[in-house]
């Protein structure tokens, strides 16, 4: 009876030991097997496949005055002095002696009108003159005769070897003398004049700049009849267009609103479209104008400090308006970023790159720090585009939406 109840070998042993014995069964295995790919899914859901929207921004060389930039405004370079030079006599254009952009100096010819016909009076203005001079000599000669011969009939006159009749006739050739040396002298000064105002005639043929500076751009053509300017001062008929560029300018126009913060002899960096690879260094030379009534922007200008002959006036040029001066190489291209880019990993700077729509976490160095920029000097390249500001949960890998 007892063993039938019994079996051999499990008599005597308590229920709760013979469970703790239990064989893992293959179903057992097929339940584990299964939590595991569960918790996969949901790891590889909740990091691989989850999606970030993000703000991009691409890597480009930028300046570190770039950082203390309040803002920037376009505007145009302007010559302090600039005129329109024009012929002073009428006459035809023969010669242009310079070209357009080269770099004159004070007096120099820059143009020649016909000018055949004032040097024929200038020839005969100086033979005339010569013949003058001739007559001087000749009249300084007769005067000398007559007061010799003044002298020797005083003397006979005294010894009574002529009459009186014939001195006074000797005195009265003596005066014609003195007479006609006052006339000659009088001659040569007149010929002197007229011989100076046909070189003057001559002279005024040659076109001269009143200033050293850049020839802008020339008004006429050879073969062109030129006419002197107007009484009230008309350019119309000028040759040419020359500024003073040892000393420029841009003029902009900023809103009343920042107006307030432009003051006098602030720095400033000037960038020409022309030459887009050199940054200029400026400074405001006149504090803003107020506008005219209507108006909601206020005349500025900033003088640029170095003297280049490719800047030439009336070149486009934008100014960016600094809050604090420019050090040496702070107008240097250099991998600039913002702040917010910046992540730590591991105790360490790092970025996160965006590479085919997936979050790339990489490494970098960092250098100086201008305002809210970091220099990267290593870990990035130019063009590669950056997470701003990289949302809570990201990791290396992570899903974005762009």
């Amino acid at each position: 009876m007892t063993g039938e109840v019994f079996p051999k070998g499990r008599a005597g042993k308590p229920a709760s030991e013979r469970a703790g014995r239990r064989k893992i069964q293959p179903m057992d295995w097929v339940m584990m097997a299964a939590l595991s790919v569960i918790l996969g899914i949901f790891v590889y859901t909740s990091i691989f496949t989850r999606e970030f929207p993000v703000n991009v921004v691409s890597v480009v060389p930028q300046c570190p005055y770039q950082a203390y930039t309040r803002y920037s405004v376009t505007g145009i370079v302007v010559a302090n002095r600039r005129a329109d030079v024009a012929a002073k006599v009428p006459g035809q254009l023969v010669e242009l002696a310079v070209e357009e952009g080269g770099l004159v100096e004070k007096g120099q010819v820059i143009a020649r009108l016909e000018s055949a016909d004032a040097a024929a009076r200038r020839d005969q203005a100086e033979a005339r003159h010569r013949l003058a001079i001739a007559n001087l000599e000749q009249a300084r000669v007769d005067l000398a005769e007559e007061r010799f011969n003044l002298a020797r009939y005083k003397k006979l006159l005294e010894m009574g070897s002529v009459s009186r009749s014939e001195y006074k006739s000797a005195e009265a050739g003596h005066r014609k003398a003195v007479s006609a040396l006052d006339a000659a002298e009088a001659l040569v000064k007149a010929e002197a004049a007229a011989l100076k105002s046909a070189e003057i005639a001559l002279d005024n043929t040659r076109i001269r700049v009143p200033f050293g500076g850049m020839i802008l751009k020339f008004n006429a053509d050879i073969g062109d009849m030129m006419v002197p300017p107007g009484p009230i001062g008309s350019t119309d008929s000028s040759i040419a267009t020359i500024a003073d560029v040892t000393v420029l300018t841009v003029e902009v126009e900023v809103p009343e609103s920042v107006a307030g913060e432009v003051r006098q002899g602030q720095s400033c960096v000037v960038d020409l479209e022309a030459l887009p690879d050199v940054h200029f260094t400026g400074e405001v030379n006149a504090a803003p104008l107020t506008g005219e009534r209507g108006q909601s922007r206020s005349l500025v200008k900033v003088r640029i400090i170095e003297s280049d002959p490719r800047i030439r006036p009336d070149m486009a040029a934008q100014v960016s308006f600094l809050s604090r001066p420019l050090s040496a190489g702070d107008d240097v291209p250099r991998i600039l970023v913002h702040s917010s880019v910046i992540v730590t990993d591991q105790g360490e700077p790092a970025v996160y790159l965006v590479r085919d729509e997936r979050a790339l976490l990489r490494s970098v160095r960092t250098g100086a720090r201008f305002h809210d920029r970091v220099e990267i000097l290593g870990g990035v390249s130019v063009g590669d585009r950056l997470i701003v500001n990289p949302p809570k949960g990201i990791k290396n890998g992570s899903r974005l939406v762009l």
